[in-house]
C-alpha cells in the first residue's frame, strides 16, 4: 500500500472517530439534566402541553384560564414576581396539593427535567414573571429620559426622528427588547449627538418599568413564543462568530477588555434588566469594537435568545441571595434536622451540596415534586411540620446550596 493512499486513509479514519466522537457528545449533552437548568432552553408550546396532559389545569389557572380549586399561577403584575415567587408558592402550597390528589385518587404525575423545563418556558411567554414593572412609572421615564424627543407610541404624540415603537416589530417581550435596543442602539447614539442628548441610562428596575408602558401603549400580541426553545450552544456559537469573545471573556477565555460574564461579581437579575445593562454600556463596547476594528454584530431572529440563554447557562444571571442568611433560613426552617447545618447530609437526609450541582428554579421545582411527598412523610414522622417560605427566602437558600461548602481548618 502505497505511503499516500495510507495517508488517505488514516485522515478519513480520523474523520469518522471524530464524528463519532462529536454524535456521543451531542448525546451526552440531550441526554444530561443539567441541561434543563433553564426555562430559556424549554419549549413553552409542549409546556403547554404538558401543563394539560399531567392534569395542572384540573386545579390551577393561568391568568383566569383553568381550575379554580388551587392557586392561578399567573403572576403578571405582581410587584417583584419572579421565578423564584411561582417556586415559592409551589413549595408551600405543596403539602395541600399532596393531600388532594390523595383524596382524589389521582395519580401522582411525573416530571422529567425536559418537562419541566418545557413546564416553565410556558408559564414564562404566557405570565412574563420575572418581568413585571410599573408601567405609570415606565411613562415617566419614556419622558425623562428623553425616549420621547423621538419616538412616538401609536397616536401618543412623540418625536419623528425615530420609528414609531408600534411599527418596528414585536418588542414588547425581554428577548425581543434586548435585541431591538442593540440592534437600534448606533443609530439612535448619533441621533442623540446631533440633539446634543446625553446618553440616558437605565438603572435598577427602570427597564422594567419603560418596557411595561411600552407594551401596554403598544397593545397587540406578545411573542415569546417565536424564540423558544433557545439553545445555549448555538449561543456559544454565535457569542465567538459575532465577536463577543474578541472583549469579553468567559471563566478566564476571552478578552480583557470588557467584563468576565462568567464571573461571579453581582450581574442582571433579570432579562431586562440585561438589556439595559447592554444599552447603559453601548456606547463604551462601541467605541472599543471600532479601536479593534471590530464591526458591531446584529441579531435576527432567535439569535438574542440563543445568546441569552448561552449567558444563563454560565451563570450570567446571578440567582440572588446571601449564602449567609440562607444558612441561617436551612437551620430556622428545620432543613438542617435532616440534611445537617451545612446540607452535607445527615442521619435522616442526603447531601444537597454535591460538587458540581447547580441549582436554579427550575430543578429546585423538579427536586421538590420529585421528592417533596417523602420529604413530607419523614417531616411529619418526626414532628417537624412542613417549612413554609417567605418571599424572598429562596433565593437566599439557592445561594446556600450553590455556595463551596467551607473546609474544616482546624
Amino acid at each position: 500500500m502505497s505511503s499516500r493512499r495510507q495517508k488517505i486513509i488514516l485522515i478519513v479514519a480520523s474523520t469518522v472517530a471524530l464524528l463519532f466522537l462529536f454524535c456521543i457528545l451531542v448525546w451526552q449533552w440531550r441526554s444530561s439534566p443539567e441541561r434543563w437548568n433553564t426555562f430559556l432552553v424549554g419549549d413553552p408550546r409542549i409546556g403547554a402541553q404538558t401543563f394539560q396532559q399531567k392534569g395542572c389545569s384540573r386545579c390551577h389557572s393561568v391568568l383566569g384560564a383553568g381550575g379554580k380549586l388551587a392557586p392561578d399561577l399567573g403572576l403578571r403584575g405582581a410587584a417583584g414576581s419572579s421565578m423564584n415567587e411561582l417556586v415559592t408558592q409551589m413549595w408551600n402550597h405543596a403539602p395541600r396539593m399532596w393531600e388532594q390528589l390523595k383524596i382524589s385518587n389521582i395519580s401522582f404525575p411525573q416530571f422529567t427535567p425536559e418537562d419541566m423545563a418545557n413546564l416553565f418556558a410556558y408559564l414564562y411567554v404566557t405570565c412574563y414573571d420575572d418581568e413585571s414593572g410599573d408601567r405609570a412609572h415606565g411613562e415617566l421615564l419614556f419622558t425623562q429620559k428623553g425616549c420621547i424627543r423621538c419616538h412616538s407610541i401609536g397616536e401618543n404624540p412623540g418625536g419623528s426622528i425615530g420609528p414609531n415603537l408600534s411599527e418596528i416589530g414585536p418588542v414588547v417581550t425581554p428577548i425581543f427588547w434586548s435585541q431591538t435596543m442593540w440592534n437600534h442602539a448606533p443609530a439612535m447614539e448619533a441621533h442623540m449627538r446631533e440633539l446634543n442628548m446625553a446618553w440616558p441610562r437605565f438603572e435598577g428596575e427602570q427597564m422594567n418599568d419603560l418596557l411595561a408602558f411600552v407594551r401596554y401603549a403598544r397593545g397587540g400580541p406578545e411573542r415569546e413564543f417565536d424564540v423558544l426553545p433557545a439553545n445555549p450552544r448555538r449561543g456559544w456559537a454565535l457569542f465567538s462568530k459575532k465577536g463577543c469573545i474578541s472583549c469579553h471573556a468567559v471563566r478566564g477565555e476571552g478578552g480583557t477588555v470588557g467584563p468576565d460574564l462568567g464571573s461571579d461579581r453581582p450581574l442582571p437579575r433579570t432579562l431586562t434588566q440585561m438589556a439595559g445593562r447592554m444599552w447603559n454600556h453601548s456606547p463604551e463596547m462601541w467605541a472599543a469594537m471600532k479601536a479593534k476594528g471590530i464591526e458591531r454584530p446584529t441579531f435576527e431572529g432567535e439569535e438574542m435568545a440563543d445568546l441569552i440563554a448561552f449567558l444563563y447557562s454560565v451563570r450570567y444571571f446571578e440567582l440572588g441571595g446571601s449564602p449567609i442568611i440562607g444558612q441561617q433560613l436551612f437551620d430556622e426552617r428545620k432543613c438542617s434536622q435532616c440534611h445537617g447545618s451545612d446540607a452535607l447530609g445527615g442521619k435522616v437526609g442526603p447531601n444537597l451540596r454535591k460538587v458540581g450541582k447547580v441549582y436554579t428554579p427550575v430543578n429546585f421545582a423538579l427536586a421538590l415534586w420529585s421528592h417533596g411527598p417523602h420529604m413530607y412523610a419523614k417531616a411529619e414522622e418526626l414532628g417537624l411540620g412542613w417549612p413554609a417560605l417567605n418571599q424572598g427566602d429562596l433565593s437566599h437558600l439557592l445561594a446556600f446550596l450553590n455556595s463551596p461548602p467551607v473546609k474544616d481548618k482546624r
